[in-house]
């Protein structure tokens, strides 16, 4: 069709070379095949999808091959849907939607409940997937070209297929069944499907249609679709045994479809269609005796026996659908199709509503759609009539979208009642929305102790955006609960939601320190960790520290000389984080040093550190700070918390010298407090870090100091300053000599990128921020580096379905490379599954065979020494597309995995 879509059919050839003619846009894949094949399978897959959601099979990608070299066939392999092209009197096969259909129908089979294809033939399965899509009992119209009918099942009267499953369409004019399959297929299992796939044709065009049930069309096509879509997952053998009634089996056809139609998993009480479902196998000998499973209809009482009249109303990407109500009806199915057949098809199953409107979105500007709405009964097996079918065709108007996404979650804490979050939403008016939006949010039911607010909008003529903001509460009597809050945009007809994550934890407040393994610790974790009185003072005599030197291992010693609170001490230490929520990994967490500084306070200064590892400590700077004056005062800075579940700070507070973890001077004082940290990952490692997240240059030391005696070097980084500018007259003994110590490694974490799918990621650099040499203010973050946290699973865009894949089969193959002396190595040069060296490698240099060493693009040499096949040698690379485990055959092609 020039105006819709191409159904198959092999139109008119433009030349010898049709099966590869392009359009003259795209690549040499382009084809008829390729684009057919892409529609027509992703259609199924979608059709499937709505009947079968939780089907992995369904969601992956299927890749099809077209315009293989042969004709008059197609196939399915396993793992691939293959199609030939155009020859011997037969079509192109990659150009008919009913084979794209029934190959399709062979992976399904093959990837249902029970799995594999199912017995005596799974043929006929296929067949029925095929020709419920299209609404055409002869499968595959347009497999011949040359003039000839089909005649698998019984002789066709006009059917160009591969065989026709309708008895009406085949000059026996009666069922094929298991008695002339007996007599006439042999170990034909094209042949033998016939038996029972003409069996569930005839329940939907006979006997649903006709008698007692009298259904029209599209609702007898919706009963058959639904029972075959759930029957088959659980059919182990179609009928077996001698003719008549060969239907008895636990995982018969007949059974399966009678429990499909079953209303409560009691099958002797009847099923709504049982009747009808009898008829139809009995009528092929497929079935079960009445002795056995007596045959009556039950389970549907009251049914809907009115058509709902259905209002199609397009707007801008989308359609709403509204209805009148059905008596008796208990909810209501809305289907969709599109294409030349309108709503004879197979149709995606939109959804299930108790109401009377649905809205359906992400269609397609100036393409029409078509709509039904079936009313239900009291179970799902119970059908009304359905509604007549509805064509509509989207267009632009004037509407409007809300945005209040945002990656991070509200989370409020029950200690901390009441507080209020504001989230600010975007809204975006589209062809000329003008007027006013009314706005409202709803917390979903499971969150308890929240309310939320929102404000309405005015959109003015010419405005590109207006921004509302929603204001969310927790009150007295909240709970830990979690959940969403939904904002409700309206304006005139439209309305959009938009959510958003809201939690509601306990944290655990506060924390103060008890001295254990060395050290301070905060063993819960908490908004903060507070030292409290243990770190008060220096050393052994010079005030109260009880546990000194409060450093585990005892590895930096205080300096002992001075007057308590004359002369220099670290007091105390208290971090917290800044959110006033628990600390955690990848949060912003503030540490304060409480310390006496000597004199004016000019010449002593606190050198920070950090360690993602408390009890395996690799001490990480993060800045110093000068006392800025005498007496006691509080030194802080802020630094983001990396991986790690106990993990502390240390604090050098030094007279003079240089940047340390432990300067080791006889008024110097180093302490730890180390702390609970909330984790984010399952998974962790506790004996190393990745780059840390400092404010101040890459370079700066990263010690883990070992032993030593009690005045020690200190480790002096190139960028920072040897000492601070003195302001007094007074001074005391001059500390030990400065070394500099090796600049700190960094490394990158390494992120495992999946082809085509996931995302390319990279950590961003780590801020280079210089200290000023004598900072008279607390420093500030100009940027931050969250270290990288591993995730435990591989991040990935896979959606929750996956569009087939199309291959049109160009050059392919397997390729043997050539010596090309421009690039120095073997060189496949055309396209396909692998790249083979065959013997151009085998050797070493002068060591064997080896034609043009060293085979290397660079020019890397071979070594010279040894014997051929006794001392090494690489003798071949071969690359190939897929995993090492892969069967599948496919080019090799950029952002796919090989081995």
């Amino acid at each position: 069709q020039t105006d819709g879509i191409n159904w198959g059919g092999n139109a008119a050839r433009a030349s010898s070379n049709a099966d590869c003619e392009v359009p003259g846009f795209g690549d040499d894949s382009n084809t008829h095949a390729s684009r057919t094949g892409f529609y027509e399978l992703n259609k199924m897959k979608e059709i499937a999808r709505s009947r079968l959601p939780k089907n992995n099979w369904l969601k992956g990608q299927l890749v099809a091959k077209m315009n293989r070299e042969n004709s008059c066939n197609a196939y399915w392999n396993g793992s691939t849907v293959n199609f030939y092209r155009e020859g011997s009197g037969c079509g192109n096969t990659g150009e008919i939607a009913a084979v794209f259909d029934h190959e399709w129908g062979h992976g399904m089979d093959a990837n249902d409940v029970n799995g594999g294809i199912a017995f005596p033939s799974g043929e006929g399965i296929a067949d029925l997937y095929s020709a419920l899509r299209l609404n055409d009992s002869c499968i595959g119209r347009g497999f011949y070209n040359d003039g000839r009918k089909c005649a698998t099942g019984g002789e066709c009267k006009i059917c160009t297929g591969v065989r026709d499953i309708d008895q009406a369409e085949k000059k026996n004019g009666g069922p094929w069944t298991h008695t002339m399959s007996n007599n006439k297929c042999g170990s034909s299992v094209h042949c033998i499907g016939v038996v029972y796939s003409e069996a569930v044709w005839d329940l939907y065009k006979r006997k649903l249609q006709q008698g007692q049930f009298n259904y029209d069309e599209n609702t007898a096509l919706e009963i058959v679709t639904r029972l075959t879509y759930i029957a088959a997952g659980n059919i182990n053998t179609w009928f077996t045994g001698p003719p008549t009634f060969s239907g008895c089996g636990s995982q018969s056809g007949y059974r399966a479809y009678l429990e499909a139609d079953d209303d409560d998993g009691d099958l002797t009480n009847g099923t709504p269609h049982m009747s009808a479902i009898f008829e139809a196998f009995n009528d092929h000998e497929i079935a079960c005796p009445t002795y056995q499973i007596p045959v009556f209809d039950s389970g549907c009482p009251n049914n809907p026996q009115t058509q709902p009249e259905i209002t199609a109303t397009p707007v801008n990407m989308g359609v709403q659908l509204s209805w009148t109500t059905v008596s008796n009806s208990v909810e209501y199915e809305v289907l969709r199709s599109e294409g030349v057949m309108q709503c004879s098809q197979g149709k995606v199953l939109l959804g299930k509503t108790t109401g009377n409107t649905f809205e359906d979105s992400g269609l397609q500007n100036g393409r029409e759609y078509y709509y039904i709405v079936v009313p239900k009964g009291v179970n799902d097996a119970c059908y009304g009539p359905s509604s007549d079918c509805a064509a509509v065709v989207p267009s632009a108007q004037p509407y409007f979208t809300v945005d209040c996404s945002d990656s991070s979650v509200i989370d409020f804490d029950v200690n901390r009642v009441p507080a209020s979050v504001s989230r600010q939403c975007v809204v975006t008016p589209y062809d000329g929305w003008t007027g006013s939006i009314s706005v409202e949010c709803n917390p979903t039911s499971t969150l308890m102790g929240i309310q939320c607010e929102g404000e309405s909008v005015f959109i003015k003529a010419g405005q590109s955006t207006a921004t509302c903001t929603i204001t969310i509460s927790i009150v007295s009597g909240a709970e830990m609960s979690e959940g969403s809050v939904t904002m409700v945009a309206r304006g005139r007809s439209i309305e959009r939601t938009s959510s958003f994550d809201v939690t509601i934890t306990k944290g655990g407040g506060p924390q103060q320190a008890i001295f254990e393994g060395g050290s301070p610790i905060c063993k819960k974790h908490g908004s903060s960790c507070d030292s409290v009185s243990l770190l008060d003072g220096r050393g052994l005599n010079l005030g109260p520290e009880p546990n000194q030197p409060n450093i585990r291992g005892n590895d930096c010693i205080d300096g002992s000389s001075g007057t308590y609170h004359e002369d220099e001490s670290l007091d105390k230490i208290f971090v917290r984080s800044l959110d006033d929520k628990d600390m955690t990994e990848g949060s912003l967490i503030e540490v304060t040093a409480t310390v006496w500084a000597w004199n004016y306070g000019d010449t002593d200064s606190a050198d920070f550190y950090y360690t993602s590892d408390a009890l395996n400590p690799e001490w990480l700077y993060i800045g110093t700070v000068p006392a800025g004056g005498g007496g006691a005062r509080e030194l802080k800075v802020q630094y983001i918390l990396p991986e790690g579940e106990l993990q502390a700070v240390r604090i050098n507070f030094r007279y003079k010298g240089s940047v340390s973890v432990c300067s080791g001077g006889n008024y110097d004082e180093a302490d730890e407090l180390a702390f609970t940290v909330v984790t984010k990952t399952p998974t962790r490692s506790t004996s190393s870090h990745s780059s840390a997240p400092s404010l101040y240059p890459s370079n700066t030391p990263t010690l883990r100091p070992s032993l030593k005696p009690s005045t020690l070097p200190s480790n002096l980084p190139s960028n920072a300053p040897s000492e601070f500018p003195s302001l007094s007259s007074s001074a005391k003994p001059s500390q030990t000599p400065s070394v500099t110590p090796s600049l700190q490694s960094s490394s990158s974490p390494s992120i495992f990128t999946s082809p085509s799918w996931s995302p390319s990621q990279s950590p961003s650099a780590p801020p280079t921020t210089t200290p000023s040499t004598n900072p008279s203010y607390l420093p500030t973050f100009t940027s931050f580096f969250t270290p990288s946290i591993s995730p435990s699973s591989q991040s990935s865009l896979l959606p929750s379905w996956a569009p087939s894949i199309i291959e049109t089969m160009v050059n392919g193959g397997p390729q043997t490379a050539i010596f090309d002396n421009n690039i120095g190595a073997p060189r496949c040069f055309d396209v396909g599954v692998e790249c083979n060296p065959g013997t151009l490698m085998e050797g070493r240099a002068s060591l064997g065979p080896e034609l043009s060493s060293p085979n290397t693009i660079d020019g890397c040499r071979d070594g010279t020494v040894g014997k051929y096949l006794r001392d090494e040698s690489i003798e071949r690379v071969v690359v190939r597309a897929g995993d090492v485990e892969s069967t599948e055959e496919m080019n090799l092609t950029e952002g796919m995995r090989a081995t």
